[in-house]
Parts: structure tokens; C-alpha cells; sequence
């Protein structure tokens, strides 16, 4: 029996419509709208970026000049071409020290990853924040001063102490839950605007 997560809604089919490959790029689009995050020339780095929406987006808002690179360790059923760059790895055993053949530094890091769910809720609120902290990782060692840094994770009780870590290296640490998440999903965007260059 189809759920409802299972049923196509408004953004689904507008996905479909634009030829993005899911929904999830309503996701992001209405956060850099809000938010101005992608500009002409930028390198943005995208963890967990399969089936790929996100690379077709930020690609489009970055242009030819810019550089995207999109790592997950599922493979996409079609890899956008430049200015995207793939890279199939496993997060968890990939090093930042890895992407930095592909680019030095990044001007934002998007992270999308999301842990296989168990349906228990503090199980899977941590396995996000497994995930959650990993893009972190990512993105101190490779963020440059002025970048952002945007992460899903799944609410719940330790989500205060993420926030808490993060807050000090940016200028602002925003929540945000876009329009097209899901209502009754727990998932949540983390955005850390601007990097300071100096703490």
C-alpha cells in the first residue's frame, strides 16, 4: 500500500515538469533565494548529492566559470555536465584531504546526507547527527572565509549542542525548514552564513 511520502505531491510533479531529478531542489532553492548563497564563479561542494537536483541547480547558478563537485557513494543515473564534477566515495572513509586535487577550497558545502532510518526517532536523530557532524568536518577543513555551510539533520534532542559548535565560526547560524519539506518530516536545514576569517 503506497504511503504518502510514496504519493506524488505539488513538488514531485513540478520536479518532474522541470526535469530536476527530485524534489529536493525546491529545498535548496528556496533557502538561496532567501539567503543569496550561489553566485557566478563559485566552487560548492554538495555531500550526499545523489540523484542529483542539487548539482543541477547550484551548477545553473554558479555558471561555466564556477566548479561544483558532488560526492556520494551511490552512482547518478545521469551526471550532469561542467562546470559538475562526480566523485563516487563513502563519506564516513573519504577525507577532505581527498577533494582537494579537484579544488583547494570551497566557497559553500552543502550536505544532504541522510542515514538509512530505523523509525525509531532518537536512533535516527543521532545517525543525522553522525552525518551532520562528518559534513562539519568537511567544511572546516575546506570552507573558505565568507562561505556557507548548509546541513540537513533530523530534529531532536542534541540538535541544540550542533547549533552550539557551529555558531562561533559564523557570522550567523540560521534553522530553516523550507516550503517543500515534507510536514511531517523531521528534517531541518542548519545554515552557517558567511564564515568568519578570524574567531
Amino acid at each position: 500500500m503506497a504511503t504518502r511520502r510514496d504519493r506524488p505531491d505539488y513538488y514531485s510533479r513540478k520536479a518532474r515538469r522541470e526535469q530536476f531529478a527530485s524534489r529536493a531542489v525546491y529545498k535548496l532553492a528556496a533557502i538561496d533565494q532567501k539567503y543569496r548563497l550561489f553566485r557566478s564563479g563559485q566552487r560548492v561542494l554538495d555531500l550526499g548529492c545523489a540523484p542529483g537536483s542539487w548539482l543541477q541547480y547550484v551548477s545553473s547558478r554558479v555558471g561555466p566559470q564556477g566548479l561544483v563537485v558532488g560526492v556520494d557513494q551511490q552512482p547518478l543515473a545521469s551526471p550532469p555536465g561542467p562546470p559538475v564534477i562526480f566523485h563516487q566515495a563513502d563519506i564516513t572513509t573519504l577525507t577532505p584531504g581527498e577533494l582537494r586535487s579537484l579544488s583547494e577550497a570551497f566557497d559553500a558545502v552543502l550536505s544532504d546526507l541522510a542515514p538509512a532510518t530505523c523509525g525509531i526517532k532518537d536512533v535516527d536523530h543521532q545517525r543525522s547527527l553522525t552525518l551532520a557532524r562528518r559534513a562539519w568536518e568537511f567544511a572546516q577543513a575546506l570552507l573558505t572565509g565568507g562561505g556557507h555551510f548548509l546541513v540537513k539533520v533530523f530534529a531532536g534532542p542534541d540538535f541544540s549542542a550542533f547549533v552550539a559548535d557551529i555558531k562561533p565560526y559564523f557570522q550567523k547560524v540560521i534553522i530553516v525548514k523550507p516550503p517543500a519539506s515534507r510536514q511531517e518530516s523531521r528534517e531541518i536545514y542548519l545554515l552557517g552564513w558567511h564564515k568568519k576569517t578570524k574567531l
